[in-house]
Formats: C-alpha cells, structure tokens, sequence
C-alpha cells in the first residue's frame, strides 16, 4: 500500500511540475515570437543603429536560430502530448512520465543553448559602442532578455 501511495504521490508531484512548464502550452515559449527570433525585437535592433551589413547577419543568425529549434519544439510538443497521455491512464506510470519530462527537460536545454549560442554570436555582430548599448538597452527592457521557459 505504501508504495501504491508513494507512485501516486510522484505522478501528481510530476503532473504537477509539467503543468506549471507547460501550462497548456503549444510550441515556442509566450513572447519569442513577439520579440523576434532570438528574442531582439525590433526596437532593441532600431535602437542599435545597425548598418545594413549588421542587419543582413543577423537576419542570418535569426533564421539559423529557427532552424535549429523548430524540430526541437516539434520533439517537445511530442514529449508533452505523451506525457499528458500517461497522466490520463487510470493508472499512471511514475516512472515513465518521470523518464518523458526528463527526456524533455534534455531538449529545453538543447534549446537554451541554440539561444546562447544565438545570443554570443548576434553580440559578436555588434560594434564596442553597438554593445554597450544593447547591454543597457537590455538592462531598460527595451531589449528585453529572452524568458526562461526552457527547463
């Protein structure tokens, strides 16, 4: 009995954690999208003054960055629709949704580091002046960081 109590207990405990994750949630994080690829918005680029060969890398950069996440919110949105599923079964299996929001825990940090990696290279793209003025720009909100909704 203890240990039907102690399954149930970590099934509600994960349901749990997945819910306040996804929320209901389909595709990319709320705001990425608002914000442009990469999470630079267009009035943090205005802002920066950038040249016509800047704009033209980081059109670049942004459409390397979807390519790179698309199939990884595809992969996610599958691991939730499984784990949603498993949550539905009478008799939920703990240690199967544990290993489906782990395995989707692996590829929210996939997808945190293809916006690191986006994030060093558009800051590369960036004068001295231009990035001085990005990292205040970002500390004002105008640039706004992008969310943490990959874990």
């Amino acid at each position: 009995m203890k240990r039907s109590t102690a399954s149930f207990a970590l099934a509600f405990l994960l349901a749990g954690v997945l819910a306040a994750q996804t929320s209901g949630r389909r595709g990319p994080p709320p705001g990425l999208l608002e914000l442009g690829k990469g999470g630079v918005n267009s009035a943090c680029l205005d802002a920066l003054g950038l040249s016509d060969a800047q704009k033209t890398a980081i059109a670049q950069l942004r459409s390397d960055l979807g390519a790179a996440v698309q199939p990884l919110f595809v992969e996610r949105r599958g691991f939730h629709e499984q784990i949603d599923a498993a949550l539905q079964a009478t008799t939920p299996d703990p240690t199967a949704i544990g290993r489906l929001v782990i395995a989707d825990h692996g590829v929210g940090e996939q997808i945190r580091t293809e916006h690191e990696r986006f994030q060093t290279r558009f800051e590369a793209v960036l004068s001295p002046d231009q990035l001085t003025n990005y990292r205040a720009l970002r500390e004002n909100g105008v640039c706004a960081e992008r969310a943490k909704h990959f874990h």
